[in-house]
């Protein structure tokens, strides 16, 4: 595997409908007009962000999304130190550890910066010769908020791989490769737009085979959300950038369009459509579909209880997926559902938990080595506190 709304005079009847076209219509162009010819041609799954720690987040779209520090009136801690455990397992036996701790501190009133270290292995519980994969992360951190309408995060770092042999018997050597991860959050006056743009490099870590054949994924980020009348909010996502790996540079393409309406204060129910596309098959195991088409209903809320905050999400749909010079495959089975539980004390402690299920018949996260439709769960865990 996003913003709060603002009331307006409803529209009426078509007028309403003309207008939502409209405006998914000039918003799609804007998206894709600058994009190159082979990129309007290309998709993918759902929204990954990764905060400056580098840790993979879940796309689930909050229906009350916390508000910023500087808008909040939160204090900016001097000095702030947490770990994190996030375990991941899906139906094709691959198994992922990953350990990080973190620790950032404050450089005035609306800055921070930090240092992060992580430890993954990533294995398979069937048949492989490829063992266990290690990896170690090393980044620094930094945060800048200079007003309310601008915010910047990012991580700039590398990974260490150790030496592997992959599924052709061919030895690799250990290699460092630099990650990064660079967000700019601009929200203008009146909490009607909000613009996300960013870049990030990570290492396709889903699998060992990916690690062994050193898949990196690099994408360009462009993520617009816009509050429609009538509680509705309109989200929008392109991600476009290389993948590369032992031997082969790929291009991938994902699109992503959100139309959710709120129920109450904390609630919305969404309809997502999202489509993928390589370039080009790939044999270092990633699914590199020609493209792949979903569309998908769900519901989110939040509830909030003095320290106890709570996250839900849930949705289903369908699918189907076109490998490179081949015809559409029949229509699969897709949901998910995520739950994210945090604590808070008033000392500055945060203690937060989290649970997230993906099934998928025609748009697997990695190649699988047996047929059949594939599903993955992501534990995590985390820890921060905070120096008054």
């Amino acid at each position: 595997m996003l913003p709060r709304i603002r009331a307006r005079r409803p529209l009426s009847g078509g007028r309403t409908l003309i207008g939502w076209a409209v405006c998914r219509a000039l918003l799609l162009f804007f998206l894709t007009a600058p994009l190159p010819t082979y990129a309007q041609q290309m998709n993918s799954s759902s929204l990954q962000t990764i905060p400056p720690d580098g840790v993979q987040q879940s796309s689930v779209p909050p229906a009350n999304p916390p508000t910023d520090t500087a808008e909040s009136g939160e204090i900016n801690h001097p000095v702030a130190v947490g770990p994190s455990w996030v375990i991941t397992h899906d139906s094709d036996g691959n198994v992922g550890q990953q350990i990080k701790v973190g620790s950032d501190f404050a450089i005035g009133e609306r800055a921070r910066l930090g240092v992060i270290f992580g430890q993954a292995f990533v294995y398979k519980t069937t048949n492989s010769n490829l063992g266990t994969q290690s990896m170690r992360d090393l980044g620094l951190t930094g945060q800048w908020h200079p007003n309310d309408v601008l915010k910047v995060e990012g991580m700039v770092g590398a990974s260490q791989l150790g030496s592997a042999v992959t599924a052709g018997e061919q030895p690799v050597s250990p290699t460092v490769i630099p990650i990064a991860n660079l967000q700019f959050h601009i929200t203008p006056p009146g909490d009607v737009i909000k613009l996300d743009v960013g870049f990030k490099r990570f290492i396709f870590d889903l699998s060992p085979e990916l690690i062994a054949n050193r898949a990196v994924r690099n994408d360009f980020i462009v993520h617009p959300q816009i509050s429609l009348p009538s509680g509705w909010r309109l989200r929008e996502l392109a991600e476009i950038g290389p993948v590369t790996s032992t031997g082969q540079s790929n291009n991938r393409f994902n699109s992503e369009s959100t139309l959710g309406h709120k129920l109450g204060k904390s609630s919305e129910l969404y309809s997502t459509y999202t489509t993928l596309h390589f370039a080009q098959p790939s044999a270092a195991g990633y699914f590199s579909p020609d493209l792949v088409q979903n569309v998908e209903g769900g519901w989110s809320t939040d509830f909030d209880r003095k320290s106890l905050s709570l996250s839900l999400d849930c949705g289903a749909g369908a699918g189907r997926a076109k490998t490179h010079g081949e015809s559409f495959g029949p229509l699969g089975l897709s949901m998910h559902a995520a739950s994210f539980l945090t604590w808070t004390s008033n000392s500055g402690q945060e203690l937060s938990a989290s649970y997230e299920f993906y099934y998928d018949q025609s748009n697997p996260g990695v190649a699988q080595s047996s047929p059949g439709a594939w599903h993955m769960s992501v534990v995590t865990f985390s820890y921060r506190w905070s120096r008054q």
